[in-house]
């Protein structure tokens, strides 16, 4: 009989397998767990070298697996401006965020790109993105990018569009949009696929040391220090981005496990994609459509408030019906595809898409990830399931764009019904919850208060009827979306024979107040055996 290499008792463990077992002690072998249960049971396992931990009544669960998110994003965006507004940054008005851009281009050298993040233009006095004249009041010695919170828009200057090659007379992309002023010239904003396919492609990258050191910091002080244990990156674009995930896990500075979706167009084959260790490779990614509060999810009736004064504007795919239905067969044919569709009419077009390549070429048990599935409705969630879907909700949501989704895109009704994942897990749908990193900080508490109480940052409660339980939303973090992604073997519960990645916490979550669980810290992060975060 192997001998333990660790031993936690003592504890309050929430194990999260199937029957919910709660045990008080757990062996580790190595990276692996030997034993769980009480300390009788796992005492047998106790060696003379076993390090015993006497946990004094602390809660243990197993780490959070990041249902949906962008840890390459995520780092790469240590070094910009950040533009949030309340209740994740400072800026309510258009000045204060130029005043932060400009205080930024004066310690940078000419020449040198200024990028910011966060920008949200419905939580702005103004209601409104700066155009491509304030910003190039800001600086014209510096390309500079402001990027939305939605990462579908961004707002340039004349510097930056002439280092993009980008003028007044460059087409839209098909699913995109370069915004004119009513001259002709170019306003500022790109949208969706003209930022997608004509901006991000084009920009500086930094070296591959920095993204290393960028990487190997957010995985340690970001995803590590909030109880992350499995990472995700939905939309891997370049195997470079790739390539230095691979080398920070080589160096053994990834501190949480990471898995990646990299863009349906990628070579799958390109073993630069295909990891060992702490990286797994899982479906490839496809966009649907775009985000609800820029106006470009695509929806089957027309936004609440009209945009652009058009009381039929329902927002636009990102690709047209045919070119979706080919991306969608051949990526089904070949494996497993997470799509983004906000929109119920992007959903219905996804659905529409799988049921084909079903005809086609026939599976089951595909686990195709629908992604965020904000607006889909309960005729969708009945087709859902039987199509090969399982869905992941931005949860969060609610509280951080709930206020806006009811007042100004959605309207009363369906804003009561964003992210419906009480109506998801009541269908028996496995159905998870994200933070969508770097769109909102990676906090899995909140997302778990989000679903447990579903209040608005204004304090009001928004779709009452969809709310879960707290042993629900645990499960929404945690196994659940292990089994999203053919990894709940392995991870997502702490039973024998499953990696060693568990957290310690300060406040059980199932005797917290609900009102309490954003509240809840984490106090140790452990991944394959070893302490990687320690508060």
């Amino acid at each position: 009989m192997p001998y333990a290499t660790k031993l936690f008792h003592n504890a309050v463990i929430l194990t999260m397998d199937e029957r919910d077992t709660v045990a008080s002690a757990i062996a580790l072998d190595g990276e692996r767990i030997l034993a769980v249960g009480s300390r009788a049971d796992v005492e047998p396992f106790v060696g003379p070298e076993t390090e015993c931990r006497d946990m004094g009544g602390k809660t243990i669960m197993p780490g959070f697996y990041d249902a949906h998110g962008h840890i390459l994003l995520t780092a790469s965006m240590l070094d910009w401006e950040d533009l949030n507004a309340p209740p994740i940054g400072t800026c309510r008005t258009l000045e204060d965020c130029l005043a932060k851009l400009r205080e930024r281009a004066a310690a940078t050298p000419p020449g040198e790109w200024l990028f910011a993040y966060g920008f949200d233009d419905t939580l702005m006095r103004e209601k409104r993105f700066p155009s491509r004249v304030e910003l190039d009041a800001v600086s014209t010695e510096h390309p500079i990018l402001v990027q939305h919170i939605s990462i579908h828009f961004a707002a340039l200057n004349s510097a930056a569009f002439a280092a993009l090659g980008i003028d007044r007379d460059t087409p839209d992309p098909e699913g995109g949009v370069i915004r004119h002023e009513a001259d002709g010239s170019l306003h500022g904003v790109v949208e969706e696929r003209a930022f997608f396919d004509l901006v991000t492609p084009r920009l500086p990258v930094y070296s591959r040391e920095h993204q290393i050191a960028n990487i190997a910091k957010t995985s340690r002080d970001i995803y590590a220090a909030r109880g992350i244990t499995t990472a995700l990156d939905a939309g891997v674009l370049d195997c470079d981005s790739a390539e230095a995930l691979r080398e920070t896990c080589e160096r053994g500075w990834l501190a949480v496990r990471a898995h990646i979706n990299p863009y349906y167009y990628l070579d799958r084959n390109d073993p630069r994609l295909h990891f060992e260790g702490r990286i797994t490779t899982g479906g490839v990614k496809i966009m649907s459509d775009g985000s609800l509060q820029g106006y470009t999810a695509y929806l089957s009736k027309p936004y609440h408030t009209p945009f652009g004064g058009d009381p039929d504007f329902r927002g636009y795919p990102a690709y047209p019906h045919e070119d979706l239905f080919a991306i969608i067969e051949e990526a089904h044919s070949k494996g497993q595809f997470v799509i983004h569709t906000n929109g119920d009419g992007a959903i219905d077009d996804a659905l529409d898409a799988l049921e084909a390549a079903q005809r086609k070429h026939p599976r089951s048990g595909c686990r195709h990830i629908l992604v965020h599935a904000q607006t889909i409705r309960e005729d969708q969630l009945d087709r859902l399931q039987a199509a090969g879907f399982t869905p992941t909700f931005f949860v969060p949501h609610v509280y951080y764009w709930g206020d806006r989704h009811r007042d100004i895109f959605l309207g009363p009704d369906r804003a009561a019904r964003m992210d419906p994942i009480r109506s998801a897990l009541d269908r028996g749908l496995v159905a998870t919850s994200h933070c969508d990193t770097p769109i909102t900080p990676v906090k899995p508490f909140l997302s778990i208060w989000a679903c447990v109480n579903r209040l608005t940052s204004s304090g009001k409660v928004l779709g009452p009827d969809q709310r879960i339980s707290v042993r629900e939303a645990l499960r929404a973090h945690t196994i659940s979306p292990a089994w999203q992604n053919f990894e709940e073997r392995d991870k997502g519960s702490l039973e024998a024979g499953k990696l060693a990645d568990l957290i310690v916490v300060d406040v059980n979550p199932l005797e917290c107040a609900p009102e309490k669980l954003r509240d809840i810290c984490v106090l140790e992060t452990v991944v394959g055996g070893e302490t990687v975060f320690s508060a």
